[in-house]
This record gives C-alpha cells, structure tokens and sequence, in this order.
C-alpha cells in the first residue's frame, strides 16, 4: 500500500483533499462538535499569522463541518474513522504528505497558542527566529483557563474571546520533571514534561495532604523555575526526594505539555498526543504556551458525551475523573488563592509557565534595529 493509499484508507475516504502547500506557517487540527468554540480559535490564530488550516472532522454532527467548510482558508476532512484508533496517525499523514520542511502548529480547539513576543509579533517572526538558530520545535506549556465564576454561571457565545470569559489560571502548582526511561527511549524530545495545575487541583488529588517537607521537594528539585530537569546524579537524588512525597501527588498525572509548533519532517511521530516526539529535535531554550479553555458552559456537557463516546485514552479515564468531581466546578468554581489573571505573556512569564531566552531578545532586537 503507498502512501496515498494509506492515507484515503485511514481517513476513510475516496479522493486525497485539496490542500495548498508553500505556505510560512500553517495549522492540523483534530476536532469533534466544536462549534462553540471554533470561530474564535481560527479568527485567534489567523491574527497571528496561521495562512492555513487543515481540520479532521470526526464526523460531528453540531454545525462543525458546515461551519468548517465555509472558511476560505480552511481545508476541511471529514471522516467517520475511529478517533482513538486514528487520532495520531491523522496528523502524521496530514503533516508527511502536504506539509514536509514546513512550520505546523497541532493545537486543539479549546487551545490558544501564545509565545514570547505575542501578540505584537506574527508567528513567522517566531519561526524566523527559531530557523536562524536550527532549532526544529518549541516547547509549550498546557495552562488551564478558568473563570472567577461558578461554571454553572458562565455563560460563552460563539466569536467572543475565550480570554476574557475565562482570563484565570493558577499561579502556583505546576512542577516539571523528566518522562519515565521507557518512554524516553521511544519518544526522546522533549525530554521534559510539565504537571500540576487545576486538573490535578481540582480533579487529582493525593492520598494524603502535602505538608511542608513535601512543598520544600516539591520546589527544590521540581519547580517549573529550574533552568531544565536535573540530570545524572541529580536526577537520581531528585527521584530519592520525589519517593517520599509521592503520595501527595496523584497517582493518574496528566501532562501539561507539549510540542505543538514543528518544522515537520518525514518520518516524525507523536506520541498519541502532541506531548512528545520519536525524534531527538533541537529545541528551542525558549517556551510557549497553549492557553486551554475546558471549563466553559459546556463542560458537563462534554464530559458525559466524551464518556459515552469512549474514544478518548485509557477508556476515557480522565473524563470519568471529572465527571465523579464536577460537582464543586459547576457550583463554586476553580478560583483559589494561588489564581492568578492573565495579563499577557508577562503574566505567565512570572509564573514560570512561558521561557524567554537573552538570545531570543537578542534576536528580536537585532529585527527591530
């Protein structure tokens, strides 16, 4: 079977889709009854510089596809295929077959890609930065979004920013550290990966409460401040310290990261999702962000649906946790004391969640001169 055959069988499809090529910096996304949320996220990143968008429609049946295809700049793919059978090897055919050598964002639709330099600066200038210096991705942190309000109260429409509906997200909390061995041998970049926040706040907690030893580890050898994952000896004290407070933490850790902007290359494949990478890529020093917009109106929603649906990992493990403890979310809300508002790129500069490099400054400063 050659590659277009395989790509017409995993979509389920008869003709390979029309898809412009030679554009700067360009956008796959997966997507499922997205309706609410899908004329801010394109109008979002085309006002940063995305020329083009190709989305997979797993068949939704809320006005996605209708919506979809009436974008001039949007190449739409529609397909009744099995989401949790096919979710990765989407993007990889998408990306090999149309978009070798080219810069790709893979952001979901509750996603908004931010990034040092943001919003003054366009993505290609980004991008120009990152290709002067031969780095093939940036990293990005996943930092949810949440409002001052009981969800139960929130009330979003179509077009509106999800920024101002949801301009919330916690200050404190998060922690880096590197993968398990085994999957660094598989899936080699990043190397690192981010946890914590309101998923594990809110819906994750320890079999015991974190006292202070437990904070004192927790920021001594995991902060998201710390210039990478320790290494070596290092390491393998940091695992010594993590083994007392573990149970503090919560035995499912969801991944608050990922590599959603590549210079894509044949052969490149994520790891189920877009946290980590078959491939030893250089790397950018500096880190974005992806902006994550569950929690609006409908959550609960989305929740049953996603566990009725079961398409999603580990039998939709991570939903079922939320659906046992929405209940708080719906009726008294995230905020908490570490919350913070976001400001702008500042905001989660201070908070360790977003990297600027001396270079990159540099760099842009060296443009504007």
């Amino acid at each position: 079977m050659n590659r277009d055959e395989k790509f017409l069988q995993a979509f389920g499809i008869e003709a390979l889709p029309q898809v412009p090529v030679g554009r700067s910096v360009v956008a796959v996304v997966l997507c499922y009854n997205e309706v609410l949320r899908l004329s801010y996220f394109l109008d979002f990143h085309r006002s940063m510089g995305i020329e083009h968008f190709v989305v997979v429609d797993n068949n939704s049946d809320d006005g996605t596809f209708e919506l979809l295809s009436a974008q001039p700049d949007v190449t739409v793919i529609r397909t009744a295929n099995d989401y949790k059978e096919y979710k990765a090897t989407w993007r990889h055919l998408i990306a090999d077959r149309f978009f070798e050598n080219t810069w790709v964002l893979f952001p979901d639709v509750d996603e908004l890609f931010v990034y040092p330099g943001w919003p003054e600066r366009k993505i290609q200038d980004l991008t120009a930065y990152l290709d002067r210096h031969g780095y093939g991705c940036l990293f990005t942190t996943m930092v949810d979004m949440y409002s001052d309000r009981p969800i139960e109260q929130v009330s979003y429409r179509p077009g509106q920013s999800f920024i101002e509906t949801c301009p919330f997200f916690d200050g404190t909390g998060y922690r880096m550290g590197s993968p398990k061995a085994a999957s660094l041998r598989r899936f080699p970049n990043p190397g690192l990966q981010v946890h914590g926040g309101p998923r594990e706040r809110l819906f994750s907690a320890g079999r015991r409460p974190q006292n202070a030893v437990d904070r004192w580890v927790l920021r001594t050898f995991f902060s998201v401040h710390r210039p990478e994952p320790r290494r070596g000896l290092g390491r393998r004290i940091a695992r010594l310290a993590l083994k007392y407070t573990r149970q503090t933490l919560p035995q499912a850790k969801p991944v608050m990261s990922k590599i959603p902007l590549l210079k894509w290359q044949a052969g490149y494949e994520f790891g189920g999702g877009v946290h980590m990478l078959n491939r030893k890529v250089p790397t950018a020093p500096d880190w974005g962000a992806l902006l994550h917009f569950k929690y609006l109106d409908d959550f609960a929603e989305k929740v049953a649906h996603a566990i009725r649906r079961g398409q999603h990992s580990e039998g939709s493990a991570q939903y079922r946790s939320y659906d046992a403890h929405k209940g708080d979310l719906m009726q008294r809300g995230a905020v908490y004391p570490g919350s913070r508002r976001f400001e702008g790129t500042s905001s989660l500069i201070a908070a360790g969640l977003m990297r600027v490099s001396a270079q990159l400054r540099a760099d842009f400063k060296k443009v504007d001169d």
